[in-house]
C-alpha cells in the first residue's frame, strides 16, 4: 500500500483505462481521496430537510416525481435518492435520462437501464419509497428536441451533477466554439426547464471558476489552459434561467483531491508513454487522476493525455499540476458550485433563504467530510491489510 491507496487497479491496456470515462471518473472521487461527493451528499441532506421545513419542491398530497438528468451508470443516483427519500412522505416518482451511447464499463447495459435496475433494487432493500416502477428515457441532451420525460409529466425536482461539461464531448469540431457550446448548453436547460413543474426545482452541481468566497479552484485553471475543459458551466446555467424568467441561488464548496506521492523520477514517468504499461499502482492512479483533470473524453480513439502527449503538452501538463499538488503537500482543490434554480418567485424567496443557511453551516459540513474521508481512508488501509495477509498465506501446489 502507498500513502492510503489500494493496490488493485483493474487489469488491461493503460490507454483503454485511460480512454474509459467510468475508469478516470472512479479514481476522481474515491471518497478517501478527494471530497467531493461526500460533502456534496452532506449539502444535498441538509438541502432537502430544509425543502421539507419549508414545504419546497416536496409534495405533501402524492408522491413526489424526481428527474435525475445524466444519470450515468446509477451509483450515485442511488446514493442521493436514498438520502432524500427520507424527507419524501409519498415517496418518489422516479425518471433518469442519459444520453443512447453511455454504457457502463461494467455490465455493457445502457446508463438508463443500469440506473432504473439499482433504484428498483434499492426499493425492494427499503432504502428508498417508489410509488410507481422506475422509469429510463434515452435521450440527447445537448442536441435536437428529445423529451426528458414523457408528455405531459413534470418534475418536482431535477438533480444535474457535473455533466454539463460533456457538451464539448458533442460538439465534435466544433467543440472549443463559445457560441456552439452556448447553444448546447441552451438547449439542455431548456429540455429540463420544460419539463419542470412550476412550483418545482432545479438542483445543479458543477465545477466552477467562481471566487467570490475568496477559495480559487486550483484545478481548472489548469485544464482549461491546456484542453479547453469548461469552468464556467454554473455561469452559463445562470445567465440562461435569467433569460428564461427564473431564479437561481448558489452555494460554492472547495474540496481537496489527494494524489499519490510520488518522487521526481515517478512524475518524470507519466511524461512518457512509452513507459505507463510499467506504472506500479501509484502511479497508475496519478495519471488516471491527470487525464479525468483533463476532461476531454470526445474521442474514444484517443485519450486526453495522449493528444497532449501529440502535441507536445504532456510534459509541462503534468508539471503545473505537480506544482500545485507539491506545494499543498499532496492534494489540490476542486471548486463546485450548488445551485438551486427555480421558475417561480415564492419558490426563488425560500430558496435563496436556504442556501443562505447551507453556506453559513458550510464550516461544519467541512469537518463533517474530513472525518468521513479519514474514516474511508481507514477502511482502505483495513483492506489492503487483509489483501496482504491473503497473499502472504496463500502457497502455490507444486
Amino acid at each position: 500500500m502507498i500513502n492510503g491507496l489500494k493496490s488493485s487497479y483493474v487489469q488491461g491496456p493503460v490507454s483503454a483505462l485511460l480512454r474509459d470515462y467510468d475508469t478516470c471518473f472512479a479514481k476522481f472521487l474515491r471518497p478517501s481521496c478527494n471530497g467531493q461527493k461526500i460533502l456534496q451528499a452532506v449539502l444535498m441532506r441538509a438541502a432537502f430537510r430544509r425543502f421539507a421545513e419549508e414545504r419546497v419542491a416536496i409534495r405533501q398530497d402524492g408522491a413526489s416525481t424526481i428527474l435525475d438528468v445524466s444519470c450515468g451508470p446509477g451509483d450515485f443516483s442511488v446514493a442521493w435518492a436514498s438520502d432524500i427519500a427520507k424527507v419524501l412522505p409519498f415517496g418518489m416518482i422516479f425518471y433518469c435520462t442519459d444520453h443512447a451511447a453511455g454504457v457502463s464499463s461494467t455490465t455493457g447495459e445502457r446508463y438508463t437501464t443500469a440506473t432504473v435496475k439499482k433504484i428498483r433494487t434499492a426499493a425492494q432493500r427499503g432504502d428508498l419509497v417508489l410509488a410507481e416502477a422506475p422509469t429510463g428515457i434515452d435521450a440527447d441532451l445537448f442536441f435536437g428536441d428529445d423529451r426528458l420525460m414523457p408528455s405531459g409529466k413534470c418534475a418536482d425536482v431535477i438533480h444535474w451533477s457535473h455533466s454539463g461539461y460533456h457538451v464539448r464531448d458533442a460538439l465534435g469540431l466544433d467543440k472549443d466554439q463559445s457560441l456552439a457550446i452556448e447553444t448546447g448548453m441552451n438547449t439542455a436547460i431548456g429540455k429540463m426547464w420544460s419539463v419542470l413543474d412550476r412550483q418545482g426545482l432545479i438542483l445543479s452541481i458543477h465545477q466552477t471558476r467562481d471566487v467570490s468566497d475568496g477559495v480559487p479552484s486550483q484545478m481548472m485553471p489548469i485544464s482549461r489552459r491546456y484542453s479547453g475543459v469548461l469552468d464556467d458551466v454554473p455561469e452559463l446555467i445562470e445567465r440562461q434561467i435569467a433569460r428564461l424568467g427564473g431564479y437561481v441561488a448558489s452555494v460554492n464548496f472547495a474540496t481537496p483531491l489527494f494524489f499519490a506521492k510520488l518522487h521526481q523520477a515517478d512524475w518524470e514517468r507519466l511524461k512518457r508513454p512509452a513507459e505507463w504499461p510499467r506504472l506500479g499502482p501509484a502511479e497508475l492512479r496519478n495519471l488516471l487522476l491527470l487525464n479525468f483533470c483533463a476532461y476531454d473524453f470526445s474521442d474514444p480513439d484517443r485519450a486526453a493525455l495522449e493528444k497532449l502527449a501529440k502535441t507536445g503538452k504532456l510534459a509541462s501538463f503534468i508539471d503545473a499540476f505537480k506544482a500545485v499538488v507539491t506545494q499543498n503537500d499532496g492534494h489540490l482543490l476542486v471548486k463546485c458550485a450548488f445551485q438551486l434554480i427555480a421558475k417561480s418567485q415564492d419558490v426563488a424567496m425560500k430558496l435563496k433563504m436556504i442556501a443562505g443557511q447551507l453556506r453559513q453551516d458550510l464550516p461544519t459540513f467541512l469537518r463533517q467530510m474530513a472525518n468521513q474521508m479519514d474514516i474511508e481512508r481507514d477502511g482502505d488501509q483495513a483492506s489492503d491489510r487483509v489483501g496482504a495477509a491473503s497473499r502472504s498465506a496463500y502457497r502455490p501446489v507444486r
